[in-house]
Protein backbone atom coordinates (compact mmCIF):
# COMPACT_ATOMS: atom_id res chain seq x y z
CA UNK A 1 0.00 0.00 0.00
CA UNK A 2 2.79 2.46 0.90
CA UNK A 3 4.51 1.78 -2.40
CA UNK A 4 1.32 2.60 -4.31
CA UNK A 5 0.74 5.84 -2.40
CA UNK A 6 4.35 6.97 -2.90
CA UNK A 7 3.83 6.98 -6.67
CA UNK A 8 1.44 9.94 -6.30
CA UNK A 9 3.83 12.31 -4.50
CA UNK A 10 2.53 12.46 -0.92
CA UNK A 11 3.88 15.13 1.41
CA UNK A 12 4.41 12.60 4.18
CA UNK A 13 2.95 9.75 6.19
CA UNK A 14 1.81 9.21 9.76
CA UNK A 15 0.31 6.28 11.64
CA UNK A 16 -2.97 6.38 13.60
CA UNK A 17 -3.35 3.04 15.34
CA UNK A 18 -3.39 0.43 12.59
CA UNK A 19 -4.20 3.02 9.91
CA UNK A 20 -1.69 4.72 7.62
CA UNK A 21 -2.45 8.38 6.88
CA UNK A 22 -1.01 9.90 3.70
CA UNK A 23 -1.04 13.69 3.23
CA UNK A 24 -1.14 15.13 -0.29
CA UNK A 25 -0.52 18.62 -1.62
CA UNK A 26 -3.76 18.74 -3.61
CA UNK A 27 -7.05 16.88 -3.82
CA UNK A 28 -6.49 15.60 -7.38
CA UNK A 29 -3.36 13.69 -6.33
CA UNK A 30 -5.27 12.23 -3.36
CA UNK A 31 -8.13 11.13 -5.63
CA UNK A 32 -5.73 9.45 -8.08
CA UNK A 33 -4.08 7.64 -5.19
CA UNK A 34 -7.52 6.58 -3.97
CA UNK A 35 -8.40 5.19 -7.41
CA UNK A 36 -5.17 3.17 -7.40
CA UNK A 37 -6.01 1.77 -3.96
CA UNK A 38 -9.53 0.87 -5.13
CA UNK A 39 -8.13 -1.06 -8.10
CA UNK A 40 -6.05 -3.08 -5.62
CA UNK A 41 -8.96 -3.75 -3.29
CA UNK A 42 -7.59 -1.58 -0.46
CA UNK A 43 -10.13 0.13 1.80
CA UNK A 44 -9.55 3.82 2.50
CA UNK A 45 -11.20 7.08 3.48
CA UNK A 46 -10.58 10.24 1.48
CA UNK A 47 -10.70 13.53 3.39
CA UNK A 48 -10.28 16.76 1.42
CA UNK A 49 -11.62 19.41 3.81
CA UNK A 50 -8.51 19.89 5.92
CA UNK A 51 -7.69 23.22 7.63
CA UNK A 52 -4.63 25.07 6.38
CA UNK A 53 -2.11 23.85 8.92
CA UNK A 54 0.84 21.51 9.22
CA UNK A 55 -0.79 18.05 8.82
CA UNK A 56 2.04 16.39 10.75
CA UNK A 57 2.06 18.76 13.73
CA UNK A 58 -0.10 16.50 15.91
CA UNK A 59 1.98 13.47 14.94
CA UNK A 60 5.21 15.19 15.99
CA UNK A 61 3.67 16.30 19.27
CA UNK A 62 2.64 12.74 20.11
CA UNK A 63 5.85 11.09 18.88
CA UNK A 64 8.40 9.58 21.23
CA UNK A 65 12.01 8.62 20.49
CA UNK A 66 12.73 4.96 19.80
CA UNK A 67 15.83 2.78 19.35
CA UNK A 68 16.95 1.21 16.10
CA UNK A 69 19.61 -1.48 16.18
CA UNK A 70 22.36 -1.29 18.81
CA UNK A 71 23.50 2.31 18.39
CA UNK A 72 20.82 4.66 17.05
CA UNK A 73 18.10 6.65 18.82
CA UNK A 74 15.51 8.19 16.49
CA UNK A 75 13.47 11.21 17.56
CA UNK A 76 10.67 12.06 15.05
CA UNK A 77 9.02 14.66 17.30
CA UNK A 78 9.47 18.40 17.45
CA UNK A 79 13.10 19.44 18.00
CA UNK A 80 14.01 18.91 21.65
CA UNK A 81 16.95 18.58 23.98
CA UNK A 82 16.07 15.04 25.03
CA UNK A 83 19.14 12.95 25.78
CA UNK A 84 19.76 9.62 24.06
CA UNK A 85 20.49 6.61 26.29
CA UNK A 86 24.13 5.89 26.97
CA UNK A 87 25.80 4.17 24.04
CA UNK A 88 23.34 5.49 21.45
CA UNK A 89 23.50 8.42 19.04
CA UNK A 90 20.40 10.59 18.59
CA UNK A 91 19.07 11.38 15.13
CA UNK A 92 16.56 14.24 15.43
CA UNK A 93 14.26 14.11 12.41
CA UNK A 94 10.91 15.85 12.96
CA UNK A 95 8.22 14.21 10.81
CA UNK A 96 7.87 16.24 7.60
CA UNK A 97 6.92 16.07 3.95
CA UNK A 98 10.19 14.25 3.22
CA UNK A 99 10.14 10.47 3.66
CA UNK A 100 12.34 8.96 6.34
CA UNK A 101 11.82 9.28 10.09
CA UNK A 102 12.78 5.69 10.89
CA UNK A 103 9.20 4.66 11.56
CA UNK A 104 8.79 2.76 8.31
CA UNK A 105 10.17 -0.76 7.95
CA UNK A 106 12.15 0.03 4.79
CA UNK A 107 14.06 2.80 6.58
CA UNK A 108 14.71 0.66 9.66
CA UNK A 109 16.03 -2.15 7.48
CA UNK A 110 18.45 0.23 5.76
CA UNK A 111 19.60 1.59 9.14
CA UNK A 112 20.23 -1.94 10.42
CA UNK A 113 22.20 -2.78 7.28
CA UNK A 114 24.31 0.37 7.68
CA UNK A 115 25.01 -0.51 11.30
CA UNK A 116 26.45 -3.85 10.21
CA UNK A 117 29.06 -2.14 8.04
CA UNK A 118 32.43 -0.90 9.29
CA UNK A 119 31.94 2.79 8.51
CA UNK A 120 34.95 4.22 10.38
CA UNK A 121 36.62 6.55 7.88
CA UNK A 122 34.37 5.33 5.06
CA UNK A 123 32.87 7.31 2.19
CA UNK A 124 29.12 6.72 1.90
CA UNK A 125 26.64 7.66 -0.81
CA UNK A 126 22.93 8.00 0.03
CA UNK A 127 20.80 7.78 -3.14
CA UNK A 128 17.39 9.47 -2.85
CA UNK A 129 18.09 10.78 0.64
CA UNK A 130 14.59 12.06 1.53
CA UNK A 131 14.87 13.42 5.07
CA UNK A 132 18.63 12.73 5.13
CA UNK A 133 18.27 10.03 7.80
CA UNK A 134 20.57 7.45 6.18
CA UNK A 135 23.34 9.93 5.41
CA UNK A 136 23.15 11.25 8.97
CA UNK A 137 23.19 7.71 10.35
CA UNK A 138 26.31 6.94 8.31
CA UNK A 139 28.04 10.04 9.72
CA UNK A 140 26.92 9.13 13.25
CA UNK A 141 28.35 5.64 12.78
CA UNK A 142 31.78 6.95 11.82
CA UNK A 143 31.76 7.73 8.09
CA UNK A 144 34.36 10.29 7.07
CA UNK A 145 32.05 11.69 4.41
CA UNK A 146 28.44 10.99 3.46
CA UNK A 147 27.19 12.38 0.17
CA UNK A 148 23.39 12.62 -0.01
CA UNK A 149 21.31 13.61 -3.00
CA UNK A 150 17.69 13.66 -4.14
CA UNK A 151 15.78 14.89 -7.18
CA UNK A 152 12.98 16.25 -4.94
CA UNK A 153 13.79 19.86 -4.08
CA UNK A 154 11.40 19.81 -1.09
CA UNK A 155 13.18 16.75 0.32
CA UNK A 156 16.57 18.44 -0.04
CA UNK A 157 15.25 21.49 1.82
CA UNK A 158 14.04 19.30 4.71
CA UNK A 159 17.27 17.27 4.71
CA UNK A 160 19.31 20.48 4.95
CA UNK A 161 17.39 21.47 8.09
CA UNK A 162 17.86 18.02 9.61
CA UNK A 163 21.58 17.96 8.85
CA UNK A 164 22.03 21.35 10.51
CA UNK A 165 20.63 19.93 13.78
CA UNK A 166 23.56 17.54 14.21
CA UNK A 167 27.19 18.31 14.91
CA UNK A 168 28.29 15.36 12.80
CA UNK A 169 26.13 16.79 9.99
CA UNK A 170 29.21 18.72 8.89
CA UNK A 171 30.41 15.45 7.36
CA UNK A 172 27.31 15.24 5.14
CA UNK A 173 27.37 16.82 1.68
CA UNK A 174 23.88 17.43 0.27
CA UNK A 175 22.81 18.05 -3.33
CA UNK A 176 19.71 18.18 -5.51
CA UNK A 177 20.89 16.01 -8.37
CA UNK A 178 20.41 12.74 -10.28
CA UNK A 179 22.79 9.75 -9.82
CA UNK A 180 24.63 10.65 -13.02
CA UNK A 181 25.76 13.96 -11.46
CA UNK A 182 27.68 12.26 -8.65
CA UNK A 183 31.31 11.49 -9.42
CA UNK A 184 33.74 9.13 -7.71
CA UNK A 185 33.44 5.80 -5.94
CA UNK A 186 32.21 5.05 -2.43
CA UNK A 187 32.86 2.34 0.13
CA UNK A 188 29.14 1.99 0.83
CA UNK A 189 26.20 3.06 -1.33
CA UNK A 190 22.70 2.90 0.15
CA UNK A 191 19.47 3.31 -1.83
CA UNK A 192 16.12 3.20 -0.03
CA UNK A 193 13.92 3.47 -3.10
CA UNK A 194 10.94 1.77 -4.66
CA UNK A 195 11.79 -0.61 -7.52
CA UNK A 196 10.19 1.80 -10.00
CA UNK A 197 12.82 4.38 -8.99
CA UNK A 198 15.76 2.07 -8.31
CA UNK A 199 15.79 -0.26 -11.31
CA UNK A 200 16.08 2.37 -14.10
CA UNK A 201 19.13 3.85 -12.32
CA UNK A 202 20.70 0.60 -11.12
CA UNK A 203 23.70 0.71 -13.47
CA UNK A 204 24.59 4.26 -12.47
CA UNK A 205 24.15 3.38 -8.79
CA UNK A 206 26.27 0.21 -9.06
CA UNK A 207 28.94 2.25 -10.84
CA UNK A 208 29.43 4.42 -7.74
CA UNK A 209 30.47 1.42 -5.58
CA UNK A 210 34.24 1.05 -5.14
CA UNK A 211 36.00 -2.28 -5.62
CA UNK A 212 35.30 -4.35 -2.50
CA UNK A 213 32.51 -1.94 -1.53
CA UNK A 214 28.92 -2.65 -0.54
CA UNK A 215 25.57 -1.71 -2.05
CA UNK A 216 22.57 -1.64 0.33
CA UNK A 217 19.18 -1.71 -1.38
CA UNK A 218 15.97 -1.18 0.62
CA UNK A 219 12.43 -0.02 -0.12
CA UNK A 220 11.66 -3.30 -1.89
CA UNK A 221 8.24 -4.94 -1.40
CA UNK A 222 8.91 -8.41 0.00
CA UNK A 223 7.09 -10.14 -2.85
CA UNK A 224 9.49 -8.51 -5.35
CA UNK A 225 12.72 -9.04 -3.41
CA UNK A 226 14.04 -11.94 -5.50
CA UNK A 227 13.19 -10.21 -8.78
CA UNK A 228 14.85 -6.93 -7.78
CA UNK A 229 17.93 -8.64 -6.34
CA UNK A 230 18.48 -10.59 -9.56
CA UNK A 231 18.13 -7.45 -11.69
CA UNK A 232 20.41 -5.32 -9.50
CA UNK A 233 23.06 -7.98 -9.04
CA UNK A 234 25.69 -8.22 -11.80
CA UNK A 235 28.76 -10.35 -12.50
CA UNK A 236 31.37 -10.31 -9.73
CA UNK A 237 28.76 -9.16 -7.19
CA UNK A 238 27.94 -11.33 -4.17
CA UNK A 239 24.82 -11.28 -2.01
CA UNK A 240 26.09 -10.61 1.53
CA UNK A 241 22.87 -10.37 3.54
CA UNK A 242 19.12 -10.10 3.24
CA UNK A 243 16.59 -8.78 5.75
CA UNK A 244 12.81 -8.54 5.83
CA UNK A 245 10.34 -6.76 8.10
CA UNK A 246 6.59 -6.54 7.69
CA UNK A 247 6.07 -6.47 3.90
CA UNK A 248 9.47 -4.99 3.01
CA UNK A 249 12.91 -6.36 2.17
CA UNK A 250 16.49 -5.09 2.14
CA UNK A 251 19.64 -6.74 0.81
CA UNK A 252 23.35 -5.99 0.72
CA UNK A 253 25.64 -6.79 -2.21
CA UNK A 254 29.47 -6.77 -2.26
CA UNK A 255 31.46 -5.78 -5.32
CA UNK A 256 34.46 -8.03 -6.00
Amino acid sequence: MLGTLTLFGPLGFSEEGRDLVACFRDADAARRAGSALTSRGVRFELVTEIPEEDPLEAFRAASRPFPVGRKLWIDPGDPSDSVAPEGRVALRLPASRAFGTGGHASTRLALLALEEEDLDGARVLDVGTGSGILALAAAALGAERAVAFDLDGDAVFVARENIARHGFGRRVLLAAAPPSAVAGNFDVVVANMLPEEMLPARREIRGRVASGGRLIVSGIPADRASEVASRVRAKRWALVSRRAEEDWACFTLRRA
